[in-house]
């Protein structure tokens, strides 16, 4: 397998990164890319026809639209278009700054904000940006970033049932333990209700069964792992808990319609549509 891996960018001095969009150069945003750690993003501004990709799919942007790009995710956007503030975490920091809400952990696709929040987010994003050309106050900067956090996720969790709280957590359940829990009831006596149960719910947000998001998880892994290159095909079906290369070989065109040899192919650009 050729070695034509995505990029990965890293936190290059602290544990904590905030910058503008705008301000941004080339190499920050374009192209294809992945991080080693949490980035948040607030798309302040959006031109009409804004997308940013995510795991080789594609979600339109618009003004104040904030997501979470978690560490491996494969990521892209043409910052021309927009205008925002990304902040970056480290794993450590992030961790600790999300405890209470720790179904974000696995990441956030697009969402907009509520209008109630915007004004203490910019006031935050200001002091958030002082304190860092500061560099002597990383105590008060935490408290400044734990503030901004829960704003911008009590924005989007006031959008939310019960139902799709739950399946944030499940998601970020499922982030933790697919590659060895497969099975549905072990998902199930995490939130302490039944298997058929946990799966309505699923099909209500999401379309999906259980067993489908397990899948789909592997499945985006797996193209992962066969774009980055860094794994022979064998290498790949073990590391996913398949018993044989064949087997995985079955598995991957089934769900996708192509062998690994054309994903890769099709994915080779580095640039979005």
């Amino acid at each position: 397998m050729n070695n034509n891996s995505i990029p990965t960018h890293y936190l290059s001095r602290s544990s904590f990164c905030f910058l503008a969009i705008e301000d941004a150069d080339d190499d920050t945003f374009d192209g294809l890319h992945r991080h080693d750690f949490f980035e948040l993003i607030w798309f302040t501004k959006a031109g009409n026809d804004s997308v940013v990709e995510i795991d080789f799919k594609h979600y339109s942007i618009n003004d104040n639209t904030i997501c979470i790009i978690t560490p491996g995710q494969v990521t892209n956007f043409d910052r021309t278009l927009e205008e925002g503030h990304v902040l970056a975490f480290s794993k450590e920091l992030f961790n600790e700054l999300m405890v209470e809400t720790s179904a974000y952990k696995a990441g956030m696709l697009p969402q907009n904000l509520t209008e109630t929040s915007l004004e203490p987010m910019r006031i935050l994003t200001t002091l958030i940006k002082q304190e860092q050309d500061a560099e002597n106050r990383f105590q008060l900067m935490k408290a400044y970033l734990t503030s901004f956090l829960i704003h911008a996720m009590s924005s989007v969790i006031e959008t939310k049932t019960d139902d799709e709280d739950r399946i944030n957590k499940l998601a970020s359940v499922i982030e933790q333990h697919y590659l060895e829990h497969k099975e549905i009831a072990f998902y199930a006596s995490y939130f302490n209700i039944s298997a058929k149960r946990l799966n309505e719910i699923s099909k209500k947000v999401r379309g999906l069964t259980v067993k489908e998001l397990i899948t789909e998880r592997i499945l985006l892994e797996a193209k992962r792992e066969i774009h980055f290159g860094k794994l022979t095909f064998k290498e790949i079906a073990y590391k996913l808990g398949f018993s044989d290369a064949a087997y995985f070989s079955r598995f991957f065109k089934s769900q996708t319609g192509l062998t690994a040899a054309q994903f890769k192919e099709s994915t080779s650009s580095f640039k979005i549509n």
